[in-house]
C-alpha cells in the first residue's frame, strides 16, 4: 500500500484530483476488468517511478487448467522485447575492443551470403541491413503451425538467399534476421553462447536472478505463465510456442527484474552511461535520413515527451515497456492472452500518470476498441446468406453453409468459420475482418454487402462467380521451384479457381488472370509473356521478391 501511496502521490501533483476521480489502482483495474473473470488468461502490469517500482498489479490466471493466478513473480516470454538485450551484449563487447560496429558481418559469419555489398554489425542493430525476414521465408517455406523454428532450419534459409530487400542502409525494414546474426555474434566474439554471456555480464551483475534466454522452448522454467488464444468454440486454448531460436527472442523475464533492467539506463552500472547512450542512439541511412530504431530500441516521441520503448508478441504472450527518460518514468504490462492488447494498457496508463506531466500534451483521442461476441442465430437464416460477394472484377469471397455454421473464404485465404454478432453481421476470428449482409430484397435474395477490412469498408455485390477459359488456367498451371527456399509450388486449375500446393498445405488462389494473388503468406506476382508464365515472385513485407522458376516434372514421380 506505501508504493501505491507513492504513486498516488505523484499522479496528484501538480493538478490535484476531484473528489470524484476514482484512485489510480482502480483507473488501472478498469482497464483489465475482462480479465478478471474465472477461466481467463491475464496480465501482470508494473509502474517505475524515480527508480522503484511504485504499483505493481496482477489479473488473471497464470495456468488456467492447474487454477494458478498471476504473481508478481509470474515469468513471461517477452518476445522482441529481448533484442534490446542482445544489441546490448553487442556493445559490451565493443567496449572491450572484442569487435566493431562497422565489422562486416561475414567476417565474424562467413556463411552469411555474399550479395556484393557490405553488411555491418551497426546495419543489423539498426534493421538497414536490407536482409529477409526468416519468420517470412520460412512461412513461404511451408510452415505448420505445430513446426518448431529451430536455429539450424532459420540459418539453412539465411545462407541460400541470393538477394536483399534493398542496398544495405538504403532503407530501414524491421528483420529478425539480423537480430538472430547478432546472438551468433555474441558467441563468435566472447567464445560463449549467448544465454552465457549475457547471464555472466548483464543479469547477474544486476540481480536478475529470474531472466535469462531460452534457447531450447522445451525447458521447464518455474512460474512461468502459460500463452493462451481464443478457441472457436469459445474459451481459451492452450498456444504453444514453436521457436526454439534466440537473439531476436528467446527472453523470459519478471516484471521485478525487468525494473533492475530499467534502472540501469539511468544508473549505468552494468556497461555504463556510453553503453547506455549508444543504446538510445537511432540509426542513419545512407542518404543522412535518421530513422527512430536504435539498438533494440525505439526512440520516440509521445504527447511531446521523450519515450524509449520495445514490445514483444509471440503466440499468446505479448509484453510492453515504455520509459519516459526525462520524467525517470516506465511503465510494463505483460500479458499471455493472445487478445490482450497490451498496447491499449500500457497507453492507457501512461496517459492517466501523463495528465499529471508538465509539458506533456493533450492524449489523442483512443481509437474505440472493436469487441465481437458471437450470438445466437438461427442456423435456417444462413441458406439466404451464401453464395459469392465479388469486391472487385478479380476478388471476392464465398460463403457455404456446413451444418449450422456459416463459412467463408478469399482469395488466397484459408476457408475459416465466421460468427454472427449481430442482424446479418458476421466476423471472423484471428483477422481483423467483418461482413456486414444487406437485408433480404422481396424475393427473400441478399444482393451484397460490405467487407470490413481493416480500417477499409469495401462494397461487395453478389454475383456469378467469374469463370476463367481451359486456357486461360492452363497458362498460369505448372511447377514452380525456388533455390532459395528449397521448395516446390504446384498450380493447379479446380473448379475455376487456381489451387495452389505446397509444403503448407494447399491454398485456394482464385482467379485473376495475370494480376497478383494473396496467399495468406504472401502475395504471388506471376512473370508472363507472349509466350507464356515463365515463374513467378512471392512477396510480404519484409521479404521481397523471392523467386520461382517454372519446372517441368517427370509425370511418373509427381
Amino acid at each position: 500500500m506505501k508504493r501505491i501511496a507513492l504513486l498516488a502521490a505523484f499522479l496528484a501533483a501538480p493538478v490535484a484530483a476531484s473528489p470524484s476521480t476514482p484512485s489510480p489502482e482502480r483507473q488501472i483495474d478498469a482497464l483489465f476488468a475482462p480479465w478478471t473473470r474465472p477461466g481467463m488468461p491475464g496480465a501482470v502490469v508494473g509502474v517505475i517511478r524515480d527508480g522503484k517500482v511504485v504499483l505493481t498489479k496482477r489479473y488473471g490466471m497464470a495456468d488456467i487448467e492447474r487454477g494458478v493466478p498471476m504473481t508478481p513473480a509470474t515469468e513471461f516470454v517477452i518476445g522482441s522485447m529481448s533484442k534490446q538485450f542482445t544489441a546490448f551484449a553487442i556493445h559490451l563487447l565493443a567496449k572491450d575492443g572484442k569487435l566493431s560496429l562497422d565489422d562486416d558481418v561475414r567476417t565474424w559469419l562467413p556463411d552469411v551470403p555474399d550479395f556484393g555489398k557490405k553488411i555491418t554489425i551497426r546495419h543489423l542493430l539498426h534493421h538497414t541491413s536490407g536482409l529477409r525476414d526468416y519468420f517470412d521465408l520460412m512461412s513461404m517455406a511451408g510452415l505448420r503451425p505445430g513446426d518448431v523454428i529451430a536455429e539450424d532450419k532459420a540459418l539453412a534459409l539465411i545462407r541460400r538467399q541470393r538477394a536483399l530487400n534493398f542496398a544495405p542502409g538504403d532503407g530501414y525494414l524491421y528483420s529478425n534476421t539480423g537480430y538472430l546474426l547478432l546472438g551468433l555474434i555474441v558467441q563468435r566474439a566472447s567464445g560463449k553462447p549467448l544465454p552465457e554471456f549475457a547471464r555472466e555480464r548483464i543479469f547477474a551483475p544486476l540481480g536478475m536472478k529470474h531472466t535469462l534466454f531460452q534457447s531450447d522452448n522445451c525447458t521447464l522454467v518455474p512460474g512461468r505463465a502459460l500463452p493462451y488464444e481464443p478457441a472457436d468454440t469459445g474459451g481459451y486454448q492452450y498456444a504453444a510456442v514453436n521457436v526454439a531460436t534466440i537473439g531476436d527472442g528467446g527472453v523470459l523475464t519478471t516484471a521485478g527484474d525487468l525494473a533492475l533492467w530499467d534502472r540501469n539506463f539511468y544508473d549505468g552500472r552494468v556497461g555504463g552511461m556510453d553503453v547506455v547512450r549508444q543504446m538510445q542512439a537511432t540509426g542513419v541511412l545512407n542518404d543522412g535520413k535518421p530513422i527512430e530504431y536504435a539498438s533494440g530500441l525505439f526512440a520516440l516521441s509521445y504527447r511531446g515527451l521523450r519515450l524509449v520503448e520495445h514490445s514483444g508478441s509471440i503466440r499468446g504472450y505479448s509484453s510492453q515497456l515504455w520509459r519516459f527518460p526525462d520524467q525517470r518514468l516506465s511503465v510494463m504490462v505483460f500479458a499471455n492472452g493472445a487478445d490482450i492488447d497490451t498496447y491499449l494498457a500500457v497507453r492507457g496508463i501512461a496517459d492517466m500518470i501523463l495528465d499529471r506531466v508538465p509539458g506533456a500534451t493533450p492524449a489523442a483521442p483512443a481509437a474505440p476498441v472493436k469487441t465481437f461476441q458471437a450470438i445466437p442465430f438461427d442456423p435456417a437464416r444462413l441458406d439466404a446468406l451464401v453464395g459469392y460477394y465479388a469486391t472487385s472484377p478479380q476478388s471476392g469471397a464465398t460463403f457455404t453453409r456446413e451444418g449450422g455454421r456459416l463459412m467463408a473464404v478469399g482469395n488466397g485465404l484459408p476457408k475459416m468459420p465466421v460468427f454472427p454478432y449481430g442482424e446479418r453481421k458476421f466476423f471472423a476470428k484471428g483477422i481483423n475482418a467483418q461482413f456486414t449482409f444487406d437485408a433480404p430484397g422481396k424475393d427473400g435474395i441478399v444482393a451484397g454487402g460490405i467487407l470490413h477490412w481493416g480500417e477499409q469498408d469495401i462494397p461487395a455485390t453478389r454475383t456469378a462467380r467469374p469463370t476463367p477459359s481451359a486456357a486461360e488456367l492452363k497458362r498460369l498451371e505448372g511447377d514452380f521451384y525456388s533455390d532459395e527456399l528449397h521448395v516446390l509450388y504446384s498450380v493447379a486449375g479446380k473448379d475455376g479457381d487456381l489451387e495452389l500446393t505446397y509444403p503448407g498445405g494447399t491454398v485456394t488462389l482464385g482467379f485473376n488472370g495475370e494480376r497478383d494473388y494473396a496467399t495468406g503468406f504472401g502475395t504471388l506476382t506471376y512473370q508472363c509473356n507472349a509466350d507464356g508464365c515463365s515463374g513467378f515472385t512471392v512477396s510480404t513485407e519484409r521479404a521481397s521478391n523471392v523467386r520461382f522458376r517454372r519446372v517441368e516434372l517427370n509425370s511418373s514421380i509427381r
